[in-house]
């Protein structure tokens, strides 16, 4: 039970009701893990009598370097974006890019950015990669094809993270590409140009169809704490007329059903998200399943077996919708997306974790 309690332990540290005398070691362990750790240090502030000094030590010098590291990524978002306005192209900011954008000024941003990822329209991306090529960016792999969602990672030798470019948001392309999600964006003027961001209630649709479809997460379970906190900060901004469209934008039942359990993870670990948790039987089953797919990984395997015997037929009902979407947004021609072989790798690798997924 260890896990589970390093869990509980890092939990309450998140919502700012540190526990007596944690393990530490295991917490802090977890949180570098999760990349939350500059966020624990903000919700402890406040608690710092209650955090042994070496402990608020390291916390302080995380923080303090992913601020400094927040900074640069900032500078490099300015670049990439003032070379593709100078192409005529204004990009959608997604998942920590959007958010870090739309952070006031002067306010601390303590969310660890992987990357940043911009999006431009499929008509756009070689007009892009043109204008960040010529801005000193490096394309570091590229992915060709209408049906791929990110068509390039790019950098320069003195960047801290990758520059990815999308021509959609990851997951099932009929849902996460849509002209209401297109609808649902502001202009917001930066200091090198202007770039689109998502409003609140798409930025939550997006995360759940990257952590649940794209990740895999809703089959191979644990918690990715970093985008529970985004979700926790995200559902109080919410109007009804946006719960109404986010649920109705998630299309198919299995859609729903992850959104339902992302969203009861997030009040529950980190919260409180008030009514945004609708804790049904299946939410709860399913929060549970993922409770002990982290606890005890070796379990991992056999309950996504079970979880796919149980809703094989929403799983179908989903892929029939996703094969619609994909024609819809692809064209008729699009091909199916993955051959056999490929979805079998695909398998093995989402229930062999990723890197900062805990």
């Amino acid at each position: 039970m260890g896990r589970l309690r390093a869990l509980r332990e890092l939990s309450a540290c998140l919502r700012g009701e540190p526990p007596e005398n944690p393990d530490w070691g295991e917490l802090l362990a977890l949180a570098n893990q999760g990349l939350v750790t500059p966020g624990l240090a903000a919700t402890l502030r406040p608690h710092i009598g209650q955090v042994p000094p070496q402990v608020w030590a390291f916390l302080e010098d995380v923080q303090r370097r992913n601020r400094e590291r927040n900074r640069r990524l900032n500078a490099q978002l300015e670049d990439a974006v003032g070379a593709l306005n100078g192409a005529g192209i204004e990009p959608v900011l997604l998942k920590g890019a959007a958010q870090m954008a739309a952070c006031p000024p002067g306010e601390a941003f303590d969310r660890m950015l992987s990357d940043l990822d911009l999006m431009v329209l499929p008509a756009q991306v070689d007009d892009a990669l043109r204008a960040l090529t010529g801005a000193g960016f490096t394309s570091l792999r590229r992915h060709e094809g209408l049906s791929v969602h990110a068509v390039a990672e790019l950098g320069r030798p003195e960047d801290v993270g990758h520059l990815d470019l999308h021509q959609r948001a990851p997951g099932p392309p009929g849902i996460a590409d849509t002209e209401d999600l297109a609808a649902r964006r502001s202009r917001l003027k930066i200091q090198t140009g202007t770039v689109f961001l998502p409003d609140t209630a798409s930025q939550i649709l997006y995360l759940v169809l990257h952590d649940q479809f794209h990740d895999g997460d809703y089959w191979r379970g644990g918690f990715d704490l970093r985008h529970l906190m985004d979700l926790a900060r995200l559902t109080p901004e919410l109007t009804d007329d946006d719960w109404r469209w986010l649920r109705g934008a998630c299309a198919t039942r299995l859609v729903r059903a992850a959104l339902d359990a992302q969203l009861l993870s997030a009040a529950r670990l980190v919260g409180p998200a008030g009514r945004a948790a609708r804790a049904d039987l299946h939410a709860r089953w399913t929060h549970q399943r993922w409770r002990l797919q982290f606890a005890y990984p070796g379990y991992r395997n056999p309950l996504a077996a079970l979880t796919l015997a149980l809703e094989w037929p929403g799983l179908m009902a989903h892929r029939a919708a996703n094969r619609e979407g994909r024609q819809r947004v692809l064209g008729a021609s699009a091909p199916e997306p993955y051959a056999p072989a490929a979805r079998l790798d695909r398998v093995r690798r989402i229930m062999a974790g990723a890197g900062g997924k805990i």
